[in-house]
């Protein structure tokens, strides 16, 4: 039984002095009511009102009872008033962490039309490529690239990073054009690693087993921008987020390389702590972000 709802029958009787006016006031039956004051005498282990055929009073307990919950039901009335408020105008500081190169291309460009919907929210970024502990670091929300684990988290995927292969034409002169993804591993590789470990890239199959071929290079790196400049300057081959190319590609400072191969792509994240009431800054910024920040190429998560 709802503790809250029987504190306002409570209160509503002891107010109105009948049992009856209490029920029409709450739109309860009389017997509602009678259950629910049963059920805080029982909890509560004494009795909270004397009743006669012609009145109802308080008891000592009740009318320390009484102003408590006068209190209690008033506090919980401006709380849901301040909730409502939030959800419509939502406000307060949103901490996000974020893998860098989709902030600064996809979303800081955005910002500030978020910013501007809703000039009651201010907002704290860190960006990293690492995972962050949500809660232990005090984020209220994460983008990242690897998908975490653990029950405290909601997980959702806001979309898929294609990735695609690619080189300047100087490279492609000289070397020439791999017409295999077997061609690569015969090709200086622009390698997004995170230390030097054995890399391989991995090619959608269709109906096939997924493709693999180890590659390899003379540039290493955990940052996607690097790879794009030594591949701007003739180094290698490399293979990145369409996002961040785009602009190259289109101009023709990059090439698309093997165009008809399809690479498997990962997922980025949107992660944020588990809660049964979600705040409403954190709720209109994922909404926000599903609405401007998807692009048509990426497709949807």
């Amino acid at each position: 039984m709802n503790l809250l709802d029987c504190a306002r029958s409570f209160v509503t009787v002891a107010e109105l002095g009948s049992f009856a006016r209490a029920a029409d006031r709450l739109d309860l039956s009389a017997a509602a009511v009678s259950r629910h004051i049963a059920y805080l005498e029982e909890t509560l282990g004494e009795r909270l009102l004397q009743r006669t055929t012609r009145k109802v009073r308080l008891t000592e307990t009740g009318q320390l009872c009484l102003e408590r919950f006068h209190r209690i039901l008033g506090e919980v009335e401006d709380l849901t008033q301040l909730v409502q408020v939030g959800r419509r105008n939502p406000q307060g500081l949103l901490r996000i962490s974020s893998t860098t190169l989709f902030w600064m291309k996809r979303i800081a460009p955005v910002l500030p039309e978020f910013l501007k919907r809703y000039p009651k929210i201010s907002v704290q970024v860190n960006l990293t490529e690492r995972n962050v502990d949500l809660v232990e670091e005090g984020y209220d929300l994460a983008l990242q690239i690897e998908r975490p684990s653990g029950h405290s988290l909601v997980v959702r995927s806001l979309l898929v990073l294609h990735r695609i292969l690619y080189a300047s034409p100087a490279y492609l002169e000289k070397h020439g054009t791999p017409r295999s993804y077997l061609d690569l591993s015969g090709h200086n590789c622009l390698v997004y690693a995170h230390s030097g470990e054995q890399v391989e890239w991995r090619f959608w199959g269709g109906d096939e087993p997924e493709l693999r071929v180890p590659v390899q290079g003379t540039v290493r790196s955990n940052d996607a921008n690097t790879l794009r400049l030594a591949a701007l300057e003739g180094v290698g081959i490399g293979r990145g987020p369409l996002f961040i190319l785009e602009d190259d590609v289109r101009s023709g400072r990059l090439v698309q390389v093997l165009p008809g191969l399809k690479s498997v792509d990962p997922d980025l994240w949107v992660v944020y702590p588990s809660r049964r009431q979600l705040a409403p800054k954190v709720r209109f910024f994922v909404d926000f972000l599903e609405e401007r920040c998807v692009a048509p190429h990426d497709g949807p998560a």
